[in-house]
This record gives structure tokens, C-alpha cells and sequence, in this order.
């Protein structure tokens, strides 16, 4: 029978306590005043915290520090120094008297993850000190001296009598211990466990120290058959526990085979594994997405294996959002993209870093608006699958890509404004294998965004700060300087007229000219509405925790300040990620808060900058900004020679010049918020071997307002001098809207391998609802820009007389499953299949089918390309399958009504029809078909080529009517593109040694995309014949507020022609300029020759989609420092040169115009000249004369870094990492077409200094 006793106080009071890691006075600990609780009451408490975010348990989580393992190298050097470096590593505790640690002897020791429990032993074995372990800390006190002299004494008696010296408490089994007999004993001074090694192992018993209690048991007898069968198997059974080194979580199926043999066992659902292995032989102990361990067997038989994870074993997984799949055996087409890969190249935001790294997922350059902060880029993953948003009819763009955040799905500004630094990983899912399992939601492809979990250990702190710099680039623009634009004035004869009192005026007016121009007068309005911004952005985040409990905190604030004045974005989240383990269930849930403030400009459209002629001064005498420049005199033509369009005779008239700057300086408003709350909650259920059960459930709700106001006296209503309009000015138009997302999702998975076959299998079924609503309210007459709030307008807008909204609900249900194989990892298949449901579609076609099939093979495996041995992956692969699209509006298949408010019977309002119902519509479906090849050579090349073709089905568009059925267009599906291109990345190891860390590597990727209509609707062709009758529109250029100018008219217009891609470009073939007469010859389809143009000739003259795009760089490492960058190029495609149209050829001589204007226009006969006669006041309509070639290269981004925490010095100051680094991105960009970018907003190159630390 075991004695017991139990000391339940401390030996040492807590204010007396000394913890290495600090000084005294500098550390507190909490006394712990109870030893554990229930399990079920633990559970309850973690619930409870869970409805309070849980925030109380990253403050009092426990660990299992004994089982961590740590590695020290020191010589002769003190106890405290070597305790405080295993605090470090371990996140461990300890405390000890003043006194104990003054009476250590000095330490020598050389291990290698080694247990801390082995550790302890054997650092403390020759101290006189004993441990024991409380929670997370480990209680240092005396090895307590005893003298102990008698004869023939038992050893209950001597227990006995140490207990009296020493208040340590023994327990043992007294009938196996009187089996020891008595002993002979005389010491003096001696520490407890000196005398207890000689008395206890002598006699062939055991003891272990736990607290102040001392347990003794008999040491197991090993008999000579015992050794001899030993010897005889040469091995020793060896266990262990392979987890993850950052989260600490088990890792289930890992591989530990012997090295150089075929002896291996897997871990199971705890990360447990034994295998019985020969002394000295060497574990391989691999798992998906970690980096191979290799640890040799000595005398420890119980192994605690931690496996990380690095950029290049992450993409041995392939993940899905919904499931993972292994690499190796995954037949789809993806690509994924590290944390580290992408703030390489840019940490600006997620969209921008992918658009630098993969060809495939292309941010369309938007040459009007340039980089502005506050507007959504157009995004296209593997070209445009449908048509564009024709009438403003979908919710999204129809092309978007769609977005998973952590499994759930979210929206486009939500991964604007996330922090790149929360960021673990980016996939890409391009074919049908890979995206399927999302069915309707599919068709444009996938974009998979991870985020990093908690890590467990002590309490972690990261931090990313970056001081972010925006310098407009404004090189594009060539605009002339006030003495070029006072010559072209003179050349166009604008201050000429044959009329005496006309004549009078405008020679007037160009001697005020002539005298601003003498007196230096050359403003640069370019320079005025923009500036070098300044932004800042800070991540902060706090994880810690252990095996069972996790917990992350995060916090970020990002204020991007854009390269217009006033043109800001200003982003503040903040994130709690919990997860908890119990037995086989696992618990986590991820809490975001977000909150966004968006600025434009007050300073207005950057155009107009463009516009002003540099002549104007930009105040009046007394330095003040006014909101009238300048009143010109303009000439304008009337009657028109018929062959050139040179006028006959002029209208003199006056044009008010108003200043852009103005409106900066009273009190506009232009701003837009968000509050975004989303709340993710998952839960896994491990059931037998292979069997996982996962439940999600997500929400989201997000309050969106928008506010512009603009003062009476904004120049919008200067001209607004009437006693009608008077009252009116000053409008206040404020948006307020509301939306929510709820989804939830269970499934089954299953993973077995049995033999050469391993299987992967899910199944389940999604549910969703998604609702929105939004109200607009314009608002007209505020006398006064102090009064600035809605309610205290004149009344509701005379163009708008009531509030608008528009409310919708989407409501989705879904089965899904997926089934990956692999047979000896040779052969591969991929199966899925998904039946959705949703509202938006007609009464009998609810429902949707989409499937997916792939298959590979694994060359590499086989033995005929093992044997070479510089073969390390040679992968074929193909897949095939439909998805769907449904990013488009509510009821587009529903009859829909409105309220009549203009009439009212019987005390009510009547409704009328304003849309058929289509009960057949159903969803657009994309086939995508797939092959692709993965090749690895010399462990240095890597290569990955794709070619794809995809048919989008079923578009839905407008169908046109006939006028008796009393509406114009229904919606239907009939439509049908084609999609087709290749895809090839290519990665180069120049050189690689890990030891080191140092390497160079270079990549390249390349890129086709090519679109075609092969079916329209009669509607498309309604929409060509509208566009090219708008183009038929004979004009003049206009001189008098160029604001109002119709500029479609002269702009190539977007024309669906089946056999024709989307991006065509259409105009009229352009024989030049006649040198004979200065105006523009066309060829008609006859191919007769007229200078009349006819849109009925127009033709394909280009594509704006290029030949060839895509990516290259490099990335180098050296001792500390990291320097890579990329660069972005296209090649072939054209563009129509807007530019040249409109500041040049069509330009407005009384505005500013290009440098160009002076030197290429035609001017008298024989001239042989690109634009056409100087006279001709024609509108230039749409030919190929301004169709060009389109080659691009854009230095995208340039970045350098470096390691401080190489140096000791940092690390004892406790950094666990420390970089600097500076970069830049957009530095600059050739064109072969040279034409002003950014005209509503204007580029920017950007630059940034950044400093991350983690202690």
C-alpha cells in the first residue's frame, strides 16, 4: 500500500521569489489557489468567454512545457543565463529564492532539442537544487543538506528522519521496500538527492522529486534472456508525437520511415506513432505542406517532433476553401502564392501583389482613373468569360473573380482593405477541377485567401509597420507651356476676324494674353491639385496558447493617402481568433471588426487640370483663389465647307473660365464609410480513423453611407443666376445602405490509404442567404456652405423628386461532393459534383448541375524516368467540367411592379408592370477544359504550362420585342463566348544553400488569352445599331465648356459581332491624309475611296487584349539581405490613341493642348502629315489611322530588406525577428503608345519603408 502525503504550500513565499528572465522587482506572478477543475466545467467557461470574444482567456492559458524541447550551446556560464535563454525558447517560467541561484555552480552543457524535462536533469543533476512544476513555471528551491548517522537502520526510518530535516514527504509501497533490508548510513551535509542516489540505486529502486514530495518505486529488472532477446532484435520500440512547431496542433498522417530502409509507420489523429528501430538509425519524418525532419534515435524513447512549415512544402497543398487536396495527386490547375512571396512585391494590398506574380489574373489598367484609392479595380482570372455590364443590371462585375476569406466567402473591398500581413496564403483555382465544387459561383474562377492561425507557446507579439509614400506620375502628359500655347493660338488665327468691331475685341484679348505670358506668367496646373502622399500603416498582433487552447488578436490601422490632395483611405480592423481542443473536437471561431472612412479629392476631376491654359494665373492680385479666371472671347464656326469641314464664317461669343481650384476651398463634402462585423465559427469532429466531421457557420453585416455636398456657391452652379434656380443651389446627396450574409456548411470528410491506394473524400450541403438595401436622398437648396446637414435643405431634387432604394434577397442551398485518388501516387483522378438552388432564377429552373473530371499521371514515379535521377517532378494532367455565374441582380427573372405616384383612386396609389417574367431562366454556364504539365529538373527548374478552353453558355441578355407586347426587351439566356489561351510559369534556382540561407533564383511567366462570340441575342444586335447611330452623329469640335462635349461620339464603340472578340476594336479603314487638300480619305467595304465617313464601313481594325503578358524577376538572398523585384509586360494587342484625337487632332485650341498641336498638323498643299488640316473644325470619328501596335513594360516592383535579428545583440533584447526594408512599385512604365494615363486621377509611383519585429 502507498503511503501519500502532500505538502499543498509553498516552501518559498512569493515576494521572495527571483525569475532569471528579469529583474525582482520588474515581475509579478499569480498564485494559483486551486489545482484544476472538471472538464465539463472548462467547457462551459470557454463557452462563456466565447460569447464575450474570449478576450479573458489569452491571459490564462496553460502549456505542456515539459514536453517542449529546447537547444542550448554554452560553456561556464551561469545557471541564470542559461534559465533565462530557456524561458526564451520556451515560453517557461521560473522562480527561485535570491539565495539558491547565488549558491549555483557555473554550467556546461551542449544539447539539441532536447526535452525540457531531460534538460532539467541534466543541467541541475550536479546543482543542489531541486524542481518542481506549477502550471507554467518551474519552482526553483535548495536541494535541502541532511546528516544521517546509524547502523542497521531500515529505510522507512530513514525516510522518516529526512522528513524531519527537510519537510520533503515520501511515498512508497512499504512491503516492496522492506525487501531492501537495513542499511549502514554516515553523512554529513550532504543534499537529499546525493544520499538517496547512493542508498536507493544501490539496492535497485527509483525515485522521482514532484514538489516537496518524493515518490520511490522498485527499478524494472532486465534479465540476461531479456538482453539477449534485445540484441538479438537490435531494436528498441521508439514513440512519439509529431505536432506543428507554430501552432503546436497535431500533425494526423505523417510519415516516419527509417532512412535508407522500408521500415515506416504514419502518425494517427494525435500525432502518435512508434516504430521499433535499431540504435542509432535515422527517422524521415515528413507530412504535407511541412519541411522533412531527420532526427537520429539515441537513448530517449519518446520523441517530441515539431514540423514547420516554408514557402516551398506550402505548395505541396492545394487549398480549396472547402478542403485541401495533396499536390502531388491534385489533377486541377492552381497556383499559390506565400505571405513572403507576396509583400515581395508589393504590400500595398492582396490584389495588387497577385497581379505582380501570376499573368493569369489580370488587373485591367484603368487609363481614366489611374490610382485612385477609393476605386475598385477591374479584375478578369483567365480573360472575360461574359459579357460586360451593359446597362448597370448586375450587383458585381460580371467577371469579378470570386473571393474565399478562411472558407467563407466575401467581397472584393474586404480584400482591399485586409491586412497582407494577416495573410498566409493566396490560391488561385483556374480550371474546372480545382473550382467546380463552388458550382454557380464559379465560372470566373477563384481566388482562395488564407490566414495565419495562432501559433502556441508564451505570449507571442508581432509587428509590421510601413511609412507609405504616393508621388504622382505625370510623365505621360506634354502639354504646352504659356509662351508654345500663345503660338498655337496664333497659328489657328483665333485672335483674327475680318470683322472691324470683332477684330477689336480679340486683339484685345491677346494682348492681355501676350502681357500674362511677358510677365512670366506659366502656371503648371498640373502640379496643383496632386502631392507626395503620405500614409502610414501598423499591424500588431498577440497569439499564444497551447495544444487545447489558441488564441490571436489582431490589430491594424492603414491610412492610405492618395497622390490627389484630400484623397484618402483610412482603414482600422481588429481580429480575435480562438481555438480550442477538446478530445476529438476542435472549436474555432474568428471575430473581424472593420471599420473604413473614404475621401476623394475636394479638388475635383484631374482633367480639368489638364485643361487650363498655363497662361491663367491661378489667383488674383491679392493672392486669392477666385472662382472665375477669365472670360475668353470665342470664335465659333458656323457653315462648313462640305469636303474638309472648314468653316465659312464665325459667331463670336464669350466662354466663362472657371477655376478648378475654387471648389478646394469652401466647404465640399465627397466621402464614404463602411462598418463591416463578420463572425466565422467552425467546428471538426474527429470520428474513427479517417472520418472528419466539419460544420461552419459564418455571418456578416456591413452599414455602408455614402455623403456629397456640394455649397451654393460650387462653380457647379455659377451659371445658375436665374430667380428660377437661384433657390436650388447647393445639393446634399446622401446613400445609406445595409447589408447582411449568413452561410452555414457541414461536411464529411474521409482520408485512407490501404496499400498502393489513398482516397480523399467530402460531401455535404451549404445554405445561404444574402440581403441588401440601400436608400439614396438628394437634397437641393443650402444658401450657405456652414449649412451643411440633409435636413436643412429647400426640398427633395426637382431631377429626382423622391428618395430611391433598392432592395434584394438572395437565398442559396447546395450539395456537394469530391473525390480525389491516386494509385501508388502514379495514376490520379479528381471527381466533384455540386446541385445548387437559388431565388434569382426562373420558377422551374432553380436548380443547377456542375460537375468537374480530372486525371493525371505521375511520370515521375514511373521507373522508366525515376531511374535518371535529375527528373523530380514530370506531371500530365487534364481536366474537364461546368460552372456557373449568378453575379447579376435579384429579380431578374420575376415580374416586377412600381408604385404609380403621380395619380392616386380611391385614396391609394396604383402600381404598374415594368418587367416581364422569364420562369426558364436559368443559369449561365461555363465548360472549362484543361491540360496542363508540371516539370522539375536538376532540383532547379521548375516549369508549369497550361492550355485551356472554356464556352460560357446560356448569357443571359436582353431579348427584343415587339412593340405589341408593351415592353421593349425581357431577359433570357442566349448567348454563347468562347474563351481560349495558354499559361507557363517558369522558376530558376541560380543557386540555393539553406545552411546559410542564401540563394538566387530568377521566374518568368507567360500568358495568351483570346475571347469569341459565337451566339448573340437580336437585342445585342439592337445595342450595335444604337451605338453606331450615335457614331453617325456629324459634329464640330466644340470651343465653348468642353464639360458638356458629347466625347462619345468620337470614340471607337464596343460592338458584339458574333466570330468577333469582345475587345475588338471597330473603326473605319483610314487610307492617311490626302497631301493635296489636308482631310481624311476612308475605304468603304466596296473598297471605293470617300472622305465621308460611314459607320456601316467600320471594321475590326485591332484587339486591345494582348498577344502575349505576364511577369519577370528575381530574388536574391545573401547574408541578411533580401533584394528581389518584378517586372509586367505585354506584347502585341492595340490601342486606339485617344489622346491624339482629342489634344491634338480635335483639340480645343482655347484650352491647353499637346505639344504636337505646333508640329504635325497638315497646313497647305503638299504637306505630308499624320493629322488632317489645321482648318478643319470636323469631329475626328473612329479609323484606323489611330489604331496602334500596344507594347508595354512597367517596372512593378523593387524590394530590399534585411535581417537584423542575425545579430546577438538583437536577440538578446529579445527579438525573435527584426527586418528593415525599403520598396517601390510602379517606378516606371514604357509605352509604344504614348497617351495621357490617369486623366481623372492621376498614377502614382509608390514607396515604402517598413520595419518587422516579433518578440
Amino acid at each position: 500500500m502507498l503511503k501519500t502525503a502532500y505538502s499543498l504550500k509553498h516552501d518559498v513565499p512569493f515576494s521572495q521569489l527571483y525569475y532569471p528572465g528579469q529583474p525582482a522587482s520588474g515581475r509579478t506572478y499569480p498564485v494559483a489557489t486551486q489545482q484544476g477543475m472538471s472538464k465539463g466545467v472548462k467547457i462551459f467557461c470557454i463557452m462563456k468567454l466565447l460569447s464575450v470574444f474570449l478576450l479573458a482567456a489569452c491571459l490564462s492559458v496553460s502549456a505542456r512545457p515539459l514536453a517542449q524541447e529546447v537547444t542550448v550551446s554554452v560553456k561556464n556560464v551561469s545557471l541564470k543565463e542559461v534559465l533565462t535563454e530557456v524561458e526564451r525558447q520556451t515560453g517557461i517560467y521560473f522562480a527561485a529564492p535570491v539565495n539558491v541561484l547565488a549558491r549555483s555552480r557555473p554550467v556546461t552543457v551542449s544539447v539539441t532539442n532536447m526535452s525540457l524535462q531531460a534538460f532539467l536533469a541534466k543541467v541541475l543533476k550536479e546543482q543542489p537544487i531541486l524542481y518542481r512544476l506549477e502550471e507554467n513555471t518551474v519552482f526553483l528551491s535548495a536541494n535541502t543538506l541532511v546528516s544521517l548517522h546509524a547502523d542497521n537502520v531500515g529505510y522507512t526510518a530513514l525516510f522518516r528522519e529526512i522528513t524531519r530535516q527537510t519537510g520533503y514527504l515520501f511515498k512508497y509501497d512499504e512491503e516492496t521496500l522492506n525487501k531492501a533490508g537495513n542499511i549502514n548510513i554516515d553523512v554529513t551535509a550532504k543534499p537529499v538527492n546525493e544520499v538517496l542516489d547512493r542508498f536507493l540505486k544501490a539496492k535497485g529502486y527509483k525515485y522521482e522529486v514532484s514538489g516537496k514530495t518524493i515518490t520511490v518505486r522498485e527499478a524494472p529488472v532486465i534479465t540476461a534472456e531479456a538482453l539477449y532477446g534485445a540484441a538479438n532484435a537490435a531494436a528498441s520500440l521508439i514513440k512519439g508525437r509529431v505536432t506543428d512547431a507554430r501552432t503546436a496542433e497535431p500533425v494526423e498522417g505523417a510519415s516516419v520511415v527509417v532512412k535508407g530502409a522500408k521500415q515506416g509507420t504514419t502518425t494517427d489523429k494525435q500525432g502518435l506513432f512508434s516504430i521499433s528501430v535499431n540504435p542509432g538509425a535515422v527517422l524521415v519524418i515528413s507530412s504535407l505542406g511541412f519541411i522533412t525532419s531527420e532526427i537520429t534515435v539515441g537513448s530517449i524513447t519518446f520523441l517530441n517532433i515539431k514540423l514547420s512549415v516554408s514557402v516551398e512544402s506550402m505548395k505541396d497543398i492545394v487549398v480549396t476553401g472547402m478542403y485541401n487536396r495533396k499536390a502531388s495527386t491534385f489533377t486541377g490547375s492552381t497556383t499559390t502564392f506565400s505571405q513572403e512571396e507576396l509583400v515581395k512585391v508589393s504590400n500595398q494590398n492582396i490584389i495588387q501583389s497577385l497581379k505582380n506574380l501570376d499573368p493569369a489574373f489580370q488587373v485591367l489598367d484603368n487609363i481614366q482613373f489611374g490610382s485612385d484609392p477609393n476605386r475598385m479595380p477591374d479584375i478578369q482570372l483567365r480573360g472575360q468569360s461574359g459579357f460586360p455590364d451593359l446597362n448597370g443590371e448586375y450587383g458585381t462585375n460580371p467577371n469579378l473573380p470570386l473571393f474565399i476569406l478562411d472558407g467563407f466567402e466575401t467581397s472584393l473591398q474586404k480584400i482591399i482593405d485586409l491586412d497582407p500581413y494577416r495573410v498566409k496564403s493566396a490560391t488561385i483555382l483556374k480550371d474546372a477541377a480545382a473550382k467546380a465544387i463552388y458550382g454557380a459561383r464559379a465560372a470566373n474562377g477563384i481566388v482562395v485567401i488564407e490566414t495565419i492561425r495562432p501559433a502556441a507557446g508564451k505570449l507571442q507579439i508581432t509587428y509590421n509597420g510601413s511609412l507609405n509614400m504616393e508621388a504622382p506620375d505625370l510623365s505621360s502628359y506634354n502639354l504646352t507651356n504659356a509662351t508654345e500655347k500663345l503660338q498655337v493660338e496664333d497659328a489657328a488665327n483665333i485672335y483674327y476676324s475680318v470683322y472691324p468691331t470683332e477684330q477689336a475685341s480679340l486683339l484685345k484679348r491677346r494682348s492681355e494674353v501676350a502681357s500674362l505670358v511677358e510677365r512670366g506668367v506659366n502656371t503648371d496646373w498640373l502640379a496643383q491639385p496632386v502631392r507626395m502622399g503620405v500614409g502610414q500603416r501598423h499591424s500588431l498582433r498577440l497569439e499564444g496558447g497551447d495544444a487545447y487552447l489558441r488564441y490571436g488578436v489582431d490589430l491594424m490601422y492603414n491610412n492610405v493617402t492618395g497622390a490627389m490632395k484630400g484623397s484618402d483611405r483610412r482603414t482600422t480592423s481588429g481580429a480575435i481568433d480562438l481555438l480550442y481542443r477538446v478530445k476529438n473536437f476542435s472549436f474555432s471561431n474568428v471575430l473581424t471588426v472593420g471599420a473604413n472612412r473614404a475621401d476623394n479629392s475636394p479638388y475635383g476631376d484631374f482633367q480639368r487640370y489638364t485643361l487650363m491654359n498655363p497662361y491663367y494665373p491661378k489667383t488674383d492680385a491679392n493672392g486669392i483663389i477666385q472662382p472665375l479666371i477669365s472670360t475668353n472671347v470665342v470664335r465659333l464656326p458656323l457653315g462648313f465647307n462640305t469636303t474638309v469641314l472648314t468653316p465659312l464664317q464665325f459667331l463670336t461669343t464669350t466662354d466663362q473660365v472657371l477655376n478648378p481650384l475654387y471648389n478646394a476651398t469652401i466647404g465640399t463634402k465627397d466621402f464614404s464609410n463602411y462598418t463591416d462585423i463578420t463572425n466565422n465559427f467552425n467546428v471538426e469532429w474527429s470520428l474513427k480513423k479517417g472520418f472528419i466531421v466539419r460544420g461552419r457557420l459564418g455571418y456578416n453585416k456591413q452599414l455602408t453611407s455614402a455623403d456629397q455636398f456640394l455649397p451654393a456657391n460650387h462653380t457647379t452652379f455659377y451659371t445658375w443666376t436665374s430667380e428660377a434656380l437661384k433657390y436650388r443651389r447647393g445639393r446634399y446627396t446622401k446613400s445609406n445602405g445595409e447589408s447582411s450574409y449568413i452561410n452555414g456548411n457541414l461536411s464529411l470528410n474521409y482520408t485512407r490509404t490501404f496499400g498502393k491506394h489513398q482516397v480523399f473524400a467530402n460531401g455535404g450541403y451549404d445554405i445561404s442567404e444574402r440581403k441588401g438595401d440601400n436608400q439614396t436622398y438628394i437634397v437641393e437648396g443650402f444658401p450657405s456652405e456652414d449649412i451643411d446637414y440633409l435636413s436643412a435643405g429647400f426640398q427633395f431634387s426637382q431631377d429626382n423628386k423622391r428618395p430611391v432604394g433598392s432592395p434584394s434577397v438572395v437565398r442559396d442551398l447546395g450539395l456537394f461532393g469530391a473525390v480525389n485518388y491516386s494509385w501508388n501516387d502514379r495514376f490520379l483522378a479528381d471527381l466533384s459534383y455540386r446541385a445548387s438552388e437559388s431565388s434569382q432564377f426562373g420558377a422551374n429552373n432553380r436548380w443547377g448541375s456542375f460537375w468537374s473530371a480530372g486525371a493525371g499521371w505521375n511520370l515521375h514515379n514511373e521507373k522508366l524516368f525515376s531511374q535518371l535521377g535529375f527528373i523530380q517532378q514530370l506531371r500530365i494532367r487534364g481536366s474537364t467540367g461546368y460552372t456557373g455565374s449568378q453575379g447579376f441582380s435579384s429579380y431578374m427573372s420575376y415580374a416586377t411592379y412600381s408604385y404609380i405616384f403621380g395619380d392616386v383612386y380611391a385614396n391609394g396609389n396604383g402600381a404598374k408592370l415594368i418587367s416581364l417574367a422569364n420562369p426558364e431562366l436559368r443559369w449561365q454556364q461555363k465548360r472549362d477544359n484543361n491540360i496542363g504539365i508540371d516539370l522539375s529538373l536538376f532540383n532547379k527548374v521548375d516549369v508549369r504550362a497550361d492550355y485551356y478552353i472554356g464556352y460560357t453558355d446560356g448569357l443571359i441578355t436582353d431579348i427584343t420585342l415587339p412593340p405589341s407586347a408593351g415592353f421593349a426587351t425581357y431577359k433570357a439566356n442566349l448567348g454563347k463566348t468562347q474563351n481560349e489561351g495558354i499559361e507557363l510559369r517558369l522558376n530558376y534556382k541560380v543557386f540555393s544553400n539553406p545552411k546559410k540561407r542564401n540563394s538566387l533564383s530568377v521566374f518568368a511567366t507567360l500568358a495568351h488569352n483570346k475571347n469569341t462570340l459565337k451566339e448573340i441575342s437580336n437585342s445585342l444586335d439592337t445595342w450595335n445599331d444604337k451605338r453606331d447611330a450615335e457614331s453617325s452623329v456629324t459634329g464640330t469640335v466644340s470651343y465653348v465648356d468642353s464639360s458638356s462635349r458629347n466625347v462619345l461620339t468620337n470614340r471607337p464603340k464596343v460592338r458584339y459581332v458574333v466570330n468577333q472578340s469582345m475587345n475588338a476594336i471597330w473603326a473605319v479603314p483610314s487610307m492617311g491624309i490626302d497631301p493635296a487638300t489636308g482631310a481624311e480619305v476612308y475605304k468603304k467595304r466596296d473598297g471605293s475611296l470617300t472622305t465621308k465617313w460611314d459607320p456601316a464601313d467600320q471594321v475590326v481594325a485591332g484587339d486591345n487584349l494582348p498577344k502575349f503578358n505576364g511577369n519577370f524577376g528575381f530574388n536574391f538572398i545573401l547574408n541578411g539581405w533580401q533584394l528581389s523585384s518584378s517586372f509586367m509586360y505585354r506584347l502585341g494587342g492595340q490601342m486606339y490613341n485617344q489622346t491624339l484625337v482629342d489634344k491634338v487632332e480635335n483639340a480645343n485650341i482655347y484650352q491647353n493642348v499637346d505639344k504636337r498641336v505646333l508640329t504635325s498638323r497638315w497646313r497647305k498643299p503638299g504637306d505630308i502629315s499624320f493629322f488632317k488640316n489645321v482648318a478643319d473644325y470636323g469631329l475626328t470619328q473612329p479609323s484606323t489611322r489611330f489604331v496602334m501596335d500596344w507594347n508595354m513594360l512597367t517596372f512593378s516592383s523593387l524590394n530590399l530588406s534585411y535581417d537584423l535579428d542575425k545579430f546577438p545583440a538583437v536577440r538578446q533584447l529579445g527579438f525573435r525577428r527584426l527586418r528593415i526594408g525599403a520598396a517601390a512599385n510602379d517606378l516606371f512604365t514604357w509605352s509604344s503608345v504614348q497617351v495621357e494615363r490617369g486623366t481623372a486621377y492621376p498614377f502614382a509611383r509608390r514607396f515604402s519603408f517598413s520595419l518587422q519585429a516579433m518578440f
